[in-house]
């Protein structure tokens, strides 16, 4: 009886995984799923012909982008991911948000709203910034896979009040106790250091809580330009339709993950830069 295996699954998992990782590199892709509030991805989404051999490699690929990607939220005071989803609504609908195991959110105080409207205040604008992560960290604490938050603090104010600016963080308290916290990018004023950053954050988090310092430096992603960048790229809400029925069909039927398939129907025609080519992850969604 001839042997109906996919040669893929007759590789080691060890070998199939290489595989992937060459399919899916690290890559940032901006604005991944269409009108959803995640302002990034850290990895090249899966091209829709490696889901669509059968069901096995399909869930084999998608556990493996989720295990391996970090996703991003920009908490500022004007950012498209609260225009385009404006109380990350559809982020909490979305089947996607219980197999994110990875996300880094991004506190982000840019002095050109504060040159741009001097009446807002430092105390306005802090509260504004952290009224997002309230609800942020309340969608967050429905992802029933979420393991690990990356937390990075860009503030080109120049205003002092570290203090005060400290308060944006206390929703992340709210999150569940198992979650592993993580200091990433740090790139402030002088007195908000990476020492004073991981201090702070301790005594807001309280004793119990696994927080790790995590490594310094500054990331190119992670520059003011290269955050606004991110934000206000237009191309993002152009989407165009893509024939995704057969991926859809191998979605189906795979339990929560595969509903998700049903929620995003089109791609967005700008991931990273890139045109779309083969690039049809939203319309696989897992």
């Amino acid at each position: 009886m001839p042997n109906t295996t996919p040669p893929l699954l007759r590789l080691p998992l060890e070998l199939r995984q290489q595989i992937y990782a060459h399919l899916i590199p690290r890559e940032t892709v901006s604005h991944p799923l269409p009108s959803v509030g995640i302002t990034s991805v850290t990895h090249r989404l899966p091209p829709s012909n490696l889901l669509n051999i059968n069901r096995h490699i399909t869930d084999e690929v998608l556990d493996y982008f989720y295990t391996i990607t970090t996703w991003k939220l920009i908490f500022s005071h004007a950012f498209n991911f609260f225009r385009v989803d404006p109380h990350l609504q559809k982020l909490e609908k979305s089947s996607a948000l219980s197999q994110i195991r990875k996300i880094e959110v991004v506190f982000f105080c840019d002095i050109l709203l504060l040159k741009e409207y001097p009446s807002f205040g430092l105390e306005s604008f802090c509260n504004e910034i952290r009224r997002r992560c309230e609800r942020a960290c309340s969608v967050l604490t429905q992802a029933d896979n979420l393991r690990s938050v990356t937390i990075s603090w860009i503030d080109t104010t120049l205003t002092g009040g570290w203090e005060q600016k400290a308060t944006i963080l206390e929703p992340l308290r709210s999150l569940p106790p198992d979650i592993t916290f993580r200091v990433g990018e740090i790139n402030g004023p002088a007195e908000e250091d990476r020492e004073k950053f991981l201090g702070a954050l301790n005594e807001i988090l309280g004793d119990g809580r696994k927080l790790e310092a995590g490594l310094d430096g500054v990331s190119e992603d992670d520059e003011p330009t290269k955050l606004r960048m991110l934000a206000f790229d237009p191309r993002q809400e152009r989407h165009r339709p893509q024939d995704a029925k057969i991926v859809m069909r191998r979605c189906r039927g795979r339990g929560e993950r595969g509903t998700a398939a049903s929620e995003l129907q089109e791609t967005p025609e700008h991931l990273g830069g890139r045109s779309v080519g083969d690039t049809s992850f939203n319309d696989s969604w897992g």
